[in-house]
């Protein structure tokens, strides 16, 4: 599928109350499995991270190819914690980058509190209601961590509509793969269904 989607991510209001200067350390929520706003899921289990923590920086709205090195902020550990995807940031300090100190005391005083999420769908699928799923929610089974930064807002319009068009083009690749799956199954079923005819034609005749 190789389709990039984006999440917005929220401040761990916990991590607020712990902030320590001299860790200089805030988690945010990158997911969860809780059905968003796309009426998506990401599966827990199916997060790649391994791309991520090679070169793990946090950017602040997204300027990772500017050439202004102080729009990269910090570093950051990315971690599931019982049901949600955590990132803790380590902000650079301020005598180093004073854009990271900035963006650390607006988080602090809660001026700032979202970031926003960039991951590779690798795989796919409806839910399968065997599993106790909703079959009209899509769910992502594999899925790589690309990048996240601190944002001042959520996704422009242009970025939401791009990932509502990438949802829409995974939707309904797993919809066909469903209908395939469902034609083979009935194509099978009559098939068998003849062969047990056949076979009683041809008992009844030798009787």
């Amino acid at each position: 599928m190789n389709k990039l989607i984006t999440r917005n991510a929220y401040v761990r209001a916990a991590s607020l109350e712990m902030a320590d200067d001299d860790t200089r350390q805030i988690e945010f929520v990158i997911s969860s499995e809780a059905v968003d706003s796309y009426d998506t899921v990401f599966k827990m289990d199916g997060w790649d991270l391994t791309r991520y923590a090679k070169n793990p920086i946090v950017c602040y709205q997204h300027r990772s190819n500017t050439d202004n090195p102080d729009d990269i902020i910090g570093t950051s550990q990315v971690f599931v914690d019982g049901d949600q995807l955590i990132g803790r940031v380590t902000f650079e300090a301020g005598e180093i980058n004073p854009k990271a100190e900035k963006v650390y005391q607006k988080v602090l005083a809660g001026t700032l509190k979202m970031a926003s999420v960039g991951a590779q769908i690798i795989d796919g699928r409806m839910g399968d209601e065997k599993r106790g799923e909703d079959k009209n929610i899509l769910y992502f089974t594999q899925q790589r961590l690309m990048e996240w930064s601190i944002v001042s807002a959520g996704a422009n319009p242009d970025a939401l509509k791009r990932n509502e068009q990438a949802i829409d083009e995974i939707r309904t690749e797993a919809v066909k793969e469903i209908t395939i799956i469902d034609k083979a199954v009935i194509t099978t079923d009559k098939k068998e269904k003849r062969s047990v005819i056949e076979a009683q034609l041809i008992i009844n005749k030798n009787l």
